[in-house]
């Protein structure tokens, strides 16, 4: 029982250790390289285009459900029940579909919720590595 707090504990902790951005809002960005700094805001901004892209791709994909149970009831009001079970298949794979992109946005991008702050701590610390530097 312990033994698997333990392992738990340590396979949180290497998952830390493997993201940047989760060691930057933990630990701050200090133990970076300027380039490094540079490379990280980089990525941060392909990774929100990316999930910007993925949210509207959510969006989409839900806006269509209510648009399929239109066309499921009013082929049921028609009498046509092949249109209407494969209307409500396509609505199950779609429900499917969406569960699968929403947990796969939530685990990839864990912290890009917090993206304006990770921003903003990148370049505070770039900012202070600029004036140390004019100082010498």
């Amino acid at each position: 029982m312990a033994s698997s707090f333990w392992n738990r504990q340590i396979s949180r902790l290497e998952r830390a250790g493997n993201d940047d951005f989760l060691l930057i809002l933990t630990g701050g960005a200090s133990a970076y390289a300027t380039h490094e700094l540079h490379h990280l805001l980089r990525r941060l901004r392909l990774e929100s285009m990316r999930l910007r892209q993925l949210r509207r791709t959510i969006f989409r994909l839900s806006a269509c459900v209510p648009l399929m149970l239109f066309v499921a009831c009013a082929a049921g009001l028609f009498g046509w029940h092949p249109v209407v079970y494969g209307t409500l298949a396509a609505l199950l794979f779609l429900a499917a579909l969406l569960a699968v992109t929403i947990s796969y946005v939530t685990r990839r991008f864990s912290c890009h919720d917090r993206g304006k702050r990770l921003r903003c701590i990148i370049q505070q610390e770039l900012e202070r590595r600029r004036k140390d530097v004019r100082t010498l």
